[in-house]
């Protein structure tokens, strides 16, 4: 009696260790690990041949995530000296620009992403990137 529960007990573990595995494992997949390139523009989105409006929705999606998300500062100057690039919102207040991965076939953007400049000990200027997605 006991030998049947023992061998559920196992398979369960099994089954589990199986399930976590390959969930810690898709997880940790970055979207742009397959055939998907990473961009910031609809220029750059278009020189993968990607279409246009498909491109333009995708570049406004990760823009609005950035509006909402990332720091904005009343002047240009400001932005682009604590970031690597800026847009202007819709209120006239900036924004880092976000770049993302776009996979094909998707009209979403992924990994939505901006880099600020940040310094270290010896006041030199390091980028870093800050994920918002």
């Amino acid at each position: 009696m006991a030998r049947p529960s023992l061998t559920f007990i196992a398979v369960a573990g099994v089954a589990a260790l199986a399930g976590a595995v390959w969930f810690f494992g898709y997880r940790r997949t970055p979207a742009c690990s397959g055939d998907g390139r990473y961009m910031a523009t609809v220029q750059q989105c278009r020189a993968y041949g990607v279409d246009a409006g498909v491109c333009a929705s995708a570049v406004e999606k990760a823009r609005a995530l950035a509006t909402k998300v990332a720091p904005r500062t009343d002047a240009a100057f400001d932005c682009e000296v604590r970031f690597s690039e800026c847009f202007a919102g819709a209120d006239g207040r900036f924004t880092p620009t976000p770049s993302f991965c776009l996979a094909p076939g998707s009209a979403e953007p992924k990994e939505v992403r901006y880099l600020e400049y940040e310094s270290d000990r010896l006041n030199r200027k390091k980028t870093r990137e800050i994920r918002i997605d």
